[in-house]
């Protein structure tokens, strides 16, 4: 979660032209409402006609000479119907970039008078297909999405681009991949929803997009009172909230589906649908009794965090509106740590202080995570963990999900990239080891960098692990399966009896 923040959501929302405003909000519409009725597949097809990278051309002048230069760079063109051949423009696009990797556009061609153009371009982006050319309106949308300056220059270069990026793709549909923290329940007054698409970064649309096959829902709470009365408030919120992320999953049935284990994730991606978990941000939303880490378990708790901005009965913050960061667990806060084993509930170090790290460290049973976080050594914020806490963690069997906020990767917000956010995630791999680090991105929290601001985005992170050099088995690790590993030690540590 994004700090003390001074913006009106907890969330940067995209900005969309204006002059073209409307035209991305009736393609979200309809691009959300296809995707509910099955019309739009929610799954990416790689091309089968070739084992060439794929090269989208639209309907437009010279299209004939692009494809034939296409062709003597290795790539395989493929004609991308007109405007008026299209039954439904929007959702046809969006269902055929799915097998594209790369894209040729004439110079100057998007322009916001020509629908097919702003759409053609609205498609690649919204998957960050690889593309050549440029126009003014196509720098503005860019700009709007947060998205790094394109940088490829010619055709031979678009096809070398196409390959890696083909490859991500191939990557992220072989291997379960996962995002551990998104705080979009909070953005449900706004009127957002797992199932729309949206200005919100997260949603099942946007998933499908950047490849992404689970999510871990976020139940918030503020810190507030310690007293009893206030403790019971906030466990009715918590329980509220959780309540209206399963009520906002089960809008959905077609296409995701809400899993409490495991098995039931692994259920739900072999049938085609994303899987949404939940978890809680401060432990404040337990209150002052034991019992109900039992009720979020039975309600399919994945990980508590214990706390958030300030201090809370079971511990100490790292932030500065706590009053030591040097003290860690209260009494309240040991019977908290024992009781979350019992339960096989994770223990999320994210925002705890570093003398909660090390008593959690020292009294669990089951291996620790920190869903989003970052490397202090990279930028010295305290929601990062130091060296010696990234060897502790590796060495407990944890694990550490690099967040994507601005504010804690480096500098102020509008000014980090996705190579800020990939330094962090290098550190933590280069100290703890690549078995113990993953992706928590924290959208809809303050998430969000240039070249990563959203679901969609995230293949770009595949495409950047794939050129620094990260073998397969190590990016499936990174994508999913080193969360899991710890996720099912914790269940088996467990005794729910």
């Amino acid at each position: 979660m994004a700090a003390l923040v001074s913006y009106h959501s907890r969330a940067q929302e995209l900005i969309y032209p204006d002059e073209i405003k409307a035209l991305f909000e009736k393609s979200d519409a309809e691009i959300s409402a296809a995707s509910h009725s099955g019309i739009a597949n929610c799954h990416s097809e790689r091309s089968v006609e070739s084992l060439l990278p794929t090269i989208a051309v639209p309907s437009c002048p010279h299209s004939d000479h692009i494809k034939e230069m296409i062709r003597i760079a290795g790539g395989n063109p493929v004609d991308v119907p007109a405007m008026e051949v299209l039954d439904n423009p929007y959702v046809s696009l969006w269902t055929m970039a799915s097998s594209w990797d790369g894209a040729a556009i004439p110079d100057g061609w998007v322009r916001k008078e020509d629908e097919y153009s702003v759409l053609f371009y609205k498609t690649v982006a919204e998957r960050n297909i690889p593309f050549v050319g440029t126009s003014p309106l196509m720098r503005v949308i860019d700009n709007g999405l947060r998205r790094m300056p394109g940088k490829i220059t010619s055709i031979e270069d678009l096809v070398r681009s196409a390959r890696i990026y083909r490859r991500a793709k191939e990557l992220m549909d072989n291997y379960f991949t996962i995002d551990t923290h998104c705080d979009l329940p909070d953005l449900y007054q706004n009127g957002y929803s797992v199932g729309k698409r949206s200005r919100n970064l997260a949603s099942v649309p946007k998933m499908v997009e950047g490849h992404l096959d689970a999510q871990i829902l976020i139940s918030f709470l503020w810190q507030g009172p310690l007293d009893n009365f206030s403790s019971t408030k906030a466990v009715e919120k918590n329980l509220a909230k959780i309540a209206k992320i399963k009520a906002d999953v089960e809008k959905y049935p077609e296409i995701c589906g809400l899993a409490k284990t495991p098995a039931e994730v692994d259920s739900l991606r072999s049938i085609g649908k994303k899987a949404f978990l939940i978890a809680l941000e401060n432990g404040y939303g337990i209150g002052n009794d034991l019992e109900n880490i039992r009720k979020m378990r039975d309600l399919g708790i994945v990980y508590i965090s214990l706390c958030h901005f300030r201090d809370n009965a079971i511990c100490n913050t790292s932030s500065r509106h706590g009053s030591d960061p040097s003290k860690g667990l209260t009494d309240f806060g040991k019977e908290v740590i024992e009781e979350m084993n019992r339960q096989g509930i994770l223990i999320d170090l994210s925002h705890p202080s570093a003398g909660t790290f090390w008593d959690c460290v020292r009294y669990s049973k089951a291996p620790i995570i920190c869903s989003h976080s970052g490397a202090k050594a990279v930028y010295g914020h305290d929601r990062g963990l130091d060296d010696k806490q990234l060897k502790a963690l590796a060495e407990n069997g944890g694990v550490i999900q690099v967040y994507s906020v601005p504010e804690y990767i480096g500098r102020p917000r509008g000014s980090m990239t996705i190579d800020d956010m990939m330094a962090h995630f290098d550190h933590c791999v280069e100290v703890a080891g690549p078995e113990h680090v993953g992706i928590g991105s924290d959208f809809d929290g303050g998430g969000g960098v240039w070249g990563c601001n959203g679901d969609n985005d995230l293949i770009n992170l595949t495409v950047k692990m794939i050129g620094r050099g990260y073998t397969p088995e190590q990016i499936k690790g990174f994508w999913g399966g080193n969360f899991m590993r710890v996720w099912k030690e914790a269940l088996s540590k467990a005794d729910q009896d």
